[in-house]
This record gives structure tokens, C-alpha cells and sequence, in this order.
């Protein structure tokens, strides 16, 4: 376990490293991007490291290059510290305990995977030789992109930046692949809990900061994110639930097949969770981490939350336009490249993610220039929504150019799913029950909630209390044209703040922001003398009302989905899952529009409207792939469904928070006493069907792990997925050994050549040495489109599998060594699995025209002359 030490210590390090980066590019966030420095630093080692290797042939993949580099961002980010050491002296005095919980989350979820893989670390079964191929093979090339070790001579041809990510760490820290595999899943699994937590509590601490100065009779307020550090304490539980709901609980099907079978559980009870819908997979993260899955997907989950989490600080914005919307002055680069970085580097992690959250982040991006621009679609609105939006898409496509140009796409168009194909709506319940019904909830609770800048409110400007100053009381305009006279406010200003801002962003004139009549939600409100509900329902903010401000447009908007449901439910058949689904995803984008202004509340709604979209989307599209003739669907609906996972677990957690605060009694002062009552009844019974449904997702972790384990039979310290192989096959475990401590760089070797699911490959994948062809189906998958880009392309990889069995049959020394010399082969392995295959060969004859390097039980190694 000192491996998984190392690693956690080394993602701390790198998270104290680029805090002064984080808290420049997260400044609208109440926590400063704080839970999200370790993926950032990783992110931008792992990009300064790649880009010079891939570029720069002769630089090479080594531990005093990576420490070179690393060496170099500390000096950067330590300038940064000194500008910014106030800011982090005061966000860790204001936010103390929020910062422990994220640094236990952290260290408690690496190291409760760490144990549980310490019961069954072996890398064998389902894809694990794949993946810790990719890493082996990573770890062993001399440059990039990195070498594929079962098709020798040409690059991974595979979403494989997230495994770099690894390797990245496991090679500054001389941890060997086998390791890393372990250790490596680990530190991702604790580090998607972190940024989960940290997207989750901002929502929630800037919601509460915002129902405190609402709530506030006579008090400072500030809606300005980027000059007030509101507390942080009241969200943790909400960041916690996230976590519970995103890599914690399972489904209901499992649930219910324990309801029914709790006595005797199939064999495959844990994996069986993840097959609901017939044809498809359905993985969860709970699931994907049990199974140790070292896929893209899994691996990209903490920088696809990472990318909420920027989105998020983009939506916060409060005045920016056009490229301000990164910031001013040196924030605004930084900003911006990180921000293009994080969501670039997804589509080389998994192609799948980038599409969903850039398409985020630019909505966000939209959202926030209307609000900038004051709800007026004009010229200088457009121009500024295509020179940011442009600026960030593009940038995040070129920062990784590089891939691109190495890669080709196995996906073949889009195909439409036919009607037998679609999903019943009863596994849909059974898969996304959980967060379904605080999405539910969530949605209700903002359907028939008056939307704040409806109330009168009175504005102020604030900022950290240091300085008291008094200024004009602002007037409260009715829907009448009278005016309500506030009672007197303060602003106050920090000089401490002041020094580390941009002065251009920090001078704010109150009679300006009075006068552009930007809304009262999208500055410093409180509401006079009485609680939201005691407002006139006609009061508005005078200019604030638009379109969406109206309350018949929800109502709208479920008219219109209630006459669509009937005619697509007539003229498609087996549509009911996409009528359900598209139908949240419309409820849930018009209540975006119609909440905007209070931008934590439409967040939230917009990733609920993201999540239904994708599931919706599955039922009537399918990207195509060599899987299209057989499960057309399966991987849109794996990669697709997973999405949808970690953004209802965000949705789900903060959720809990508005629908709570909807059944407060405290927020309804207005009501009479039995009104009140009958709101703690509800608050009460919606609490408890909310404990019972959790109660029902713990069922999974809970008995899956004590399956998945063995019953926790069997232990090993090391987190070596090698070691099972010393006494499965001692013979080919100490040949590997000295493979790994004896061959330099990244010759190829020949082995065995077979089908995919078995030990064939097992060499090349334990070492990183390139070989010509093995798992033949998943190199298919991988290189479909590759192989049809000419006859070349096709040929070579026909002939590769007969071109491994000729080397090992045929008799003529000199077809042997021209064979192997066209695939870069310098070693020749000859083990038990090899005598199996090739039986009736002389596999001794080898000796005669090659050097025996090794020779030990079974296991004979070769080596060109």
C-alpha cells in the first residue's frame, strides 16, 4: 500500500502546486476551485509533458523530463502565489473546514478503493489485459503517440490520454504498470469524488449565500462572486449526497434482484447491474469502479466533472462581455487556456465526452453574455457570443491538434434506432430511479415557485466587510410605477480584495448598475422588511421582465409537451421512453429559461435537461460503429448512459437542497399556521421516501463488493496486478520480471497469437513490447476505419495473425528473421500458452539462427542477432 501513498501524496503535491492557477481561473466560485486544484494540476503537467513529446521526437518519456517540467510550472505558479498569497490566506481562514472535508474525501476514497483492490488486484478477465496493455505501452515508448502493443509499428490508435495520465504519474513516481493499474484507479476514483463534491458545494453555497440576503432584513449583500467568499459549511451535506449518488449507490434493478433472490444471489449478481436494457450496457460508476474498469470512460469521469465545474464558473460571470467573460487583464488568458485545455484533452480521453460538455460550457457561455448584455439580443450581444464561444471551441480543438492528426475515428455516422431497440420505460426507472425522483421533485418544486425577480427586491453593492461606507438607499419599483423606499444599506469594500483584482472589474458604480436595469438577481439584493411570499406577486424589478419572466411560460411549455406526447406516441412505436425523457428535457429547459437569473438555479436545471436529453437521444440516434449490424446501439447507450450518471448525481445532491428549501416553513412567513403544518408534513414524508430510495441504492455497494471480493477471502498488500500470475503461471511470471528489468526502450516481440478475453497477449501487455497482432477484435474495433482507407491499410491487417503463426511453423530461418525484421521484432517468446498453439512446430529450433537470452521452466526467450 506504500505505492497508493505515493500516489496520493504526488496529487497533493501537484494540487498545492497550482492552487494560485486554480483560484485565478475559478474566481467566481465561493470555494476558488479549491476541490479542483489536483485535477488541474494534473491536467496541465500531463499537457506541458504530452505536447513536447508528440511534437519533439528526440524529447524523451522519462522521470527527469516530467520533474524538468513540473519544476518549470512551480516556478510559474510560485509568482502566481505571490500575487494572490492574500486571496489563499483568506479562503483557507474563511473556508478551513470545508477544505479538510475535501482533503479527507480525497484521501478516504483513494485509499477504500486501495483496499478493496488490495483483496483481488489481479489484472485478468474481462479487459483488463487491453488496458494495462495501453499502459504498459505508454509507459515503454520513447515518444508519442505511443506504440500499440498488439500492432506493432503503428501508434494506439484509441482514446488513450486518460491511461497517459496515468502513466504520466506512475513514471515520475517509478511505479511499475502493473502498480499503476491499481494505484492509478485508485487516486481517479478519489479524485471524481472531490470534484464532485466541489461542483455540488459551490451550487449549494452560492444558493444559500443568496437565500441569506434575501432573507436579511437589514444586511450587506453581495452577488458579485468574484468579491465575496460566502460560506462554504452549510454545503458539505449536499456535496456529500452528490458523491453517495454519482460513485457510491447502485441502481434499483440490482435492488430488486436482491428483493427477489437475497438468498441465493447469481454467480454474476455485481456485473449483472450493469446489463438492465438487452443489447446495450448500462455501466454506473459505482459498478465501474467495483470492476476496476480501466476505460476511457471511467478514467475521464473526474475531468468531465472538472468540466461542469468550469462551466459553472462561466455561468457565474456577472458582468463580462465577450472575452471578459474569462476575466480581465492576466486572468483572461489564463482563464481561457485552461478552460479550452480541460475540455480539449476530454475528446483525447474519450470522444464521447467532449461533444457533451463543450456543448455545456457554450450554453453557459450564451447564457451568461444575455445576462451580461441585460436580456437585449443586439449586434454586440452576437459578436460577443461568437468571438468567446469561436475562441473557446476552437482553442480546445487545437491544443490538441496533435491527436487528432495521429488518430482516426472508429465512429461511421449516425444510424436511427429501430423500434424493436428502444428501451421499455421500466428499465429506465429501474436504472435511474434514484436521482429520478429528486429530479422529479426538483422539477415540481421550480414549476410552481414564483421566480424571484417577480418580488420587489432593493440592490446594493458590496464587498468583504473591512471598510463601512454608507450609500444611497436604491428604490423598490411595483408593477404600479410607485416607489417603495428601502431602509438604508451599506457597501463595503476590501482592500485586500482590491489589490488582487482587476481594478477595471472591481470599480462598480451603483447608479450604473441601477440604470442598465440589470435584474436585481444578478446583483446584490435583499428583500425589504418582508419574506419573498409576502411580496406583491406583480412586483418586478423595472426592466427585468421579459418573455421568460412570464408565469404562463412553464405553463406553455407543459401544454406543448402534453399535446406532442399523444401524436409521437401514435406515430412511433415503442416510444414511450423517448416521449418521457424528451419531455423532461423540454420542462427542464424551459424552467432554465424562465429561473435564469438566479444562474445556480438554472444550472442545475441545465444539467438535468442535459442528462434527460442523452437518454432521450439514444432512443432515436446511435452512433455507428463495427458493433452496428449486431447491437447497434450498445456504445451510445454505455457512453451516453454514463453521462447521464454523474450529472443526475449533481442534480440529485443539490437538488435535495432547493426542494428542501421549497418545503421550509421558515421561507413561507406569509402562510396561516395549518399551511405551515401541512409544509412540515410534506417536507417530512418527501425526506423520508427520499432516505428510503438511498436506503435502497446502498443495497449494491454493499452486497456487490462482498461478491465482487470473494468474500474478502484473500489479501495482497503489494496492489501488484502481476502478482496472481506467480502461482497461476510461475513460469511466465518470472519471465515477465526479467523482461521488465532487462529489456531498454521498445523493441517488438512475438507471441502467441489468439482470441480476445484470454491470456493470449498477456506478454505484450504486462511489458509495453509492441507485437504484431493479437485480440484481433478489439485491434477491429479500434482501427475500422483504418484498414478501409486503402488496400494497403486492409491487407496489412489481414495478414498479420498468418504472418505470427508462419514465424513460429516455418522451417526456413531466413522467412523467420525477414518476418520479424518487417514488424521491428527483436525477441521471440516461447512459453507454455506458445507449445499449445503451435503444436507439431519445432519450437527448438530457434536456437540455430537466434540468441537464447533467457531460458527458465517452460519459458524460452529468442533474441535477433
Amino acid at each position: 500500500m506504500l505505492e497508493l501513498l505515493q500516489m496520493w501524496a504526488i496529487m497533493e503535491v501537484l494540487g498545492i502546486v497550482f492552487l494560485p492557477l486554480t483560484v485565478t481561473v475559478f474566481h467566481n466560485l465561493p470555494d476558488r476551485g479549491w476541490a479542483f486544484s489536483k485535477a488541474i494540476g494534473l491536467a496541465v503537467l500531463a499537457f506541458c509533458v504530452w505536447l513536447p513529446l508528440i511534437i519533439l521526437h528526440v524529447l524523451p518519456f522519462s522521470q527527469p523530463f516530467i520533474l524538468g517540467v513540473l519544476l518549470l510550472l512551480l516556478a510559474l505558479n510560485v509568482l502566481g502565489f505571490l500575487r494572490v498569497r492574500k486571496a489563499l490566506l483568506e479562503l483557507i481562514r474563511t473556508h478551513f473546514l470545508y477544505i479538510i472535508c475535501v482533503e479527507l474525501i480525497f484521501f478516504g476514497m483513494v485509499f477504500l478503493l486501495g483496499w478493496l483492490r488490495s483483496y483481488s488486484p489481479d489484472i485478468r478477465s474481462f479487459e483488463m489485459f487491453m488496458d494495462e496493455g495501453f499502459l504498459s505501452a505508454i509507459m515503454r515508448s520513447a515518444h508519442f503517440p505511443p506504440n500499440d502493443m498488439w500492432y506493432a509499428g503503428q501508434a494506439i490508435n484509441y482514446y488513450y490520454y486518460a491511461h497517459y495520465n496515468i502513466a504520466l504519474l506512475a513514471r515520475l513516481l517509478g511505479q511499475s504498470p502493473s502498480i499503476a493499474f491499481n494505484t492509478g484507479i485508485s487516486v481517479f476514483f478519489g479524485l471524481t469524488a472531490a470534484n464532485m463534491f466541489g461542483v455540488a458545494s459551490n451550487i449549494v453555497a452560492w444558493a444559500q449565500h443568496r437565500r441569506r440576503l434575501r432573507q436579511a432584513s437589514t444586511s450587506t449583500l453581495n452577488l458579485r462572486p468574484d468579491r465575496v467568499l460566502p460560506s462554504m459549511n452549510g454545503a458539505i451535506p449536499y456535496g456529500m449526497l452528490s458523491i453517495l449518488l454519482g460513485e457510491v449507490l447502485g441502481n434499483l434493478a440490482a435492488t430488486q434482484t436482491w428483493w427477489l433472490n437475497h438468498d441465493s444471489l447469481p454467480e454474476f449478481y455485481w456485473f449483472n447491474a450493469s446489463r438492465v436494457i438487452n443489447n446495450t450496457i448500462n455501466e454506473f460508476p459505482a459498478f465501474s469502479f467495483l470492476l476496476s474498469c480501466f476505460h476511457a470512460h471511467v478514467l475521464a469521469l473526474a475531468f468531465t466533472i472538472l468540466g461542469v465545474g468550469l462551466a459553472f464558473n462561466i455561468l457565474l460571470e456577472r458582468d463580462g462581455q465577450g472575452f471578459s467573460a474569462f476575466g480581465r487583464g492576466w486572468r483572461l488568458p489564463l482563464n481561457l487556456v485552461v478552460t479550452a485545455l480541460s475540455l480539449g484533452g476530454l475528446f483525447a480521453m474519450n470522444g464521447w465526452d467532449y461533444p457533451t460538455y463543450l456543448a455545456l460550457a457554450l450554453v453557459c457561455l450564451i447564457f451568461q453574455q444575455w445576462l451580461a448584455h441585460n436580456g437585449s439580443v443586439t449586434i454586440d450581444l452576437i459578436l460577443d457570443v461568437l468571438t468567446a464561444g469561436v475562441a473557446l471551441g476552437a482553442l480546445s480543438f487545437l491544443l490538441f491538434a496533435p491527436f487528432y492528426l495521429n488518430f482516426v475515428s472508429p465512429a461511421q455516422g449516425l444510424g436511427i434506432v429501430g423500434p424493436d431497440d428502444r428501451s421499455p420505460l421500466a428499465a429506465e426507472v429501474l436504472i435511474y430511479g434514484i436521482p429520478a425522483f429528486i429530479l422529479l421533485s426538483f422539477l415540481l418544486v421550480n414549476f410552481f415557485r414564483e421566480r424571484l425577480t417577480e418580488r420587489g427586491v432593493v440592490v446594493a453593492l458590496a464587498g468583504t466587510p473591512s471598510t463601512l461606507e454608507p450609500t444611497p438607499a436604491p428604490v423598490l419599483v411595483s408593477s404600479s410605477g410607485t416607489l417603495a423606499e428601502s431602509q438604508r444599506t451599506f457597501a463595503f469594500t476590501s482592500p485586500e480584495l482590491e489589490e488582487e483584482a482587476d481594478s477595471s472589474s472591481m470599480a462598480v458604480d451603483l447608479q450604473d448598475e441601477m440604470a442598465d436595469q440589470e435584474t436585481a438577481d444578478d446583483l446584490d439584493i435583499r428583500i425589504e422588511a418582508l419574506e419573498p411570499e409576502q411580496l406583491p406577486q406583480e412586483a418586478s424589478v423595472k426592466g427585468a421582465a421579459t418573455i421568460w419572466g412570464r408565469r404562463d411560460v412553464p405553463l406553455l411549455g407543459l401544454l406543448v409537451t402534453l399535446l406532442a406526447a399523444p401524436l409521437v406516441l401514435f406515430f412511433f412505436k415503442n416510444s414511450v421512453t423517448f416521449v418521457v425523457m424528451g419531455a423532461l428535457a423540454l420542462m427542464s429547459f424551459v424552467l432554465v429559461l424562465y429561473h435564469l437569473k438566479e444562474r445556480e438555479r438554472s444550472f442545475v436545471l441545465l444539467l438535468g435537461t442535459v442528462a434527460c436529453a442523452l437518454v432521450a437521444f439514444c432512443e432515436v440516434f446511435f452512433l455507428k460503429d463495427v458493433f452496428a449490424d449486431q447491437v447497434p446501439r450498445m456504445n451510445t447507450v454505455f457512453n451516453f448512459y454514463f453521462q447521464a450518471w454523474a450529472l443526475l448525481a449533481i442534480v440529485g445532491g443539490t437538488g435535495v437542497y432547493f426542494v428542501l428549501e421549497r418545503l421550509s416553513p421558515s421561507i413561507n412567513q406569509a402562510f396561516s399556521p395549518s399551511s405551515k403544518t401541512i409544509y412540515r408534513i410534506c417536507r417530512v414524508l418527501w425526506v423520508a421516501a427520499l432516505l428510503l430510495f438511498l436506503l435502497m441504492g446502498a443495497v449494491y455497494p454493499l452486497t456487490a463488493t462482498y461478491q465482487r471480493y470473494n468474500k474478502f477471502t484473500t489479501h495482497d498488500y503489494s496492489l501488484d496486478g502481476l502478482n496472481y500470475l506467480s502461482t497461476y503461471n510461475p513460469d511466465d511470471y518470472q519471465a515477465i520480471r526479467w523482461m521488465n528489468s532487462s529489456i531498454v526502450g521498445d523493441p517488438g516481440i512475438i507471441e502467441a497469437n489468439g482470441s480476445d478475453y484470454s491470456d493470449y497477449g498477456r506478454v505484450s501487455a504486462y511489458t509495453g513490447l509492441p507485437s504484431p497482432m493479437n485480440w484481433i477484435g478489439h485491434e477491429w474495433q479500434w482501427r475500422v476505419n483504418w484498414v478501409n482507407m486503402g488496400p494497403a491499410n486492409s491487407a496489412d491487417f489481414g495478414r498479420r495473425a498468418d504472418d505470427v503463426k508462419k514465424i513460429y511453423t516455418s522451417t526456413d530461418p531466413m522467412e523467420v528473421l525477414r518476418l520479424m525484421g518487417y514488424y521491428g521484432a527483436k525477441y521471440l517468446y516461447i512459453g507454455s500458452l506458445e507449445q499449445a498453439t503451435y503444436q507439431g512446430a519445432d519450437l527448438q529450433r530457434f536456437g540455430g539462427f537466434m540468441r537464447m537470452v533467457y531460458h527458465k521452466g517452460s519459458v524460452t526467450i529468442y533474441q535477433v542477432l
